[in-house]
């Protein structure tokens, strides 16, 4: 009776163990096509923000002309002013960390570590630069992608909550 009580845990134990890993593997396809979205979305959230800021550069030029007008205006403080003002809407940096995180991802589901914790702060940091850039990018279709991220990442967050 022993024997067959073992067995049939046995048995059990096995059959969990193989749900577990079918479903693991279920997350992971889901999540890594939810990964590529982001990669393809922030691409496009950058490829906004560059023209956002092509059309930043004219008004400020056409300014900058009706301000050398005025013979009061300093070009040097005009100049300064320009330069603070794009240096405020680069989003350089969050492209960069964004980009790394995604790597980290990948690198961090390729392991054989448990590593849904890590995934959930790497999501809070994603989110975070996704709010820097939303903050910070130019362009009307910026605000749109950054809504979609943001979608996005909520969705793999709670993804994130079912792995180990």
């Amino acid at each position: 009776l022993i024997g067959r009580v073992e067995e049939a845990v046995g048995a059990a134990l096995d059959e969990l163990d193989g749900m577990r890993v079918r479903e693991g593997g279920y997350l992971r396809d889901e999540l890594d096509a939810r990964r590529v979205l982001l990669a393809s979305l922030f691409d496009r959230v950058h490829a906004a923000s560059d023209q956002g800021m092509a059309g930043l550069r004219r008004r400020l030029e056409e300014r900058v002309r009706e301000l050398e007008v005025d013979s009061l205006a300093d070009g040097a403080l005009v100049a300064q002013e320009i330069a603070k003002f794009v240096g405020r809407s680069d989003i350089t940096e969050e492209v960069v960390r964004f980009r790394g995180h995604l790597d980290h991802w990948q690198a961090l589901s390729d392991g054989p570590e448990p590593c849904g914790r890590k995934l959930d702060f790497l999501l809070q940091e994603m989110n975070r630069e996704v709010n820097t850039v939303g903050s910070k990018a130019e362009g009307p279709a910026v605000s749109e992608l950054v809504v979609a991220l943001k979608a996005e990442l909520e969705k793999m967050r709670e993804q994130v909550q079912n792995v180990e």
